[in-house]
């Protein structure tokens, strides 16, 4: 699942995703900048749980047809 960042934040938010995910999830993320936009894309779905309960307000879920090149 691919998660677009909120326009202003940066990589030290998405350091503070990515230490969550590893403490409390699978820690089986990556990241993403594609025309400036930053992406965290989780493929274990207990990590896309914690994005979507934790960092909902960080994180919008985005379809996957909308960012394909």
């Amino acid at each position: 699942m691919k998660f677009l960042l909120h326009q202003g934040l940066g990589y030290s938010t998405v350091h503070q995703i990515g230490d969550y995910l590893r403490s409390h999830g699978t820690g089986h993320h990556w990241i993403e900048r594609y025309r400036g936009s930053i992406f965290v894309i989780v493929s274990d779905q207990a990590d896309e749980m914690i994005l979507r309960q934790e960092f909902s307000g960080l994180l919008d879920a985005v379809n996957e047809k909308e960012t394909d090149g």
